[in-house]
This record gives structure tokens, C-alpha cells and sequence, in this order.
């Protein structure tokens, strides 16, 4: 099985935090994580479906 990584900080996602940003949704492994993301949408823009 392949386990998904988180794209703000490369670890192993467990239990998904969702983020809306843009109008996509991204999943990473953390309150911490879904913050940056929030702050900083275009940088992970690529990995949001």
C-alpha cells in the first residue's frame, strides 16, 4: 500500500485535514500543515485536485 505524503511537510498522512483553497481541496497531515496551506495556497497548488 502507498502511503500519501503530506505536501507541506513529507510526512505520512494518516488521518486526512482537508483545505479549500482556490475552489480545490488538498489533503495534508495536519492542523499545522492545512494553516500553511491556507496562508500560502499558489505553493501547493499543484497537489490540489
Amino acid at each position: 500500500m502507498n502511503a500519501k505524503k503530506c505536501p507541506v511537510c513529507s510526512w505520512e498522512i494518516k488521518e486526512a485535514f482537508k483545505v479549500q483553497a482556490d475552489g480545490k481541496e488538498i489533503a495534508v497531515c495536519c492542523q499545522d500543515c492545512a494553516k500553511t496551506v491556507k496562508e500560502s495556497p499558489a505553493k501547493y497548488s499543484g497537489h490540489m485536485k
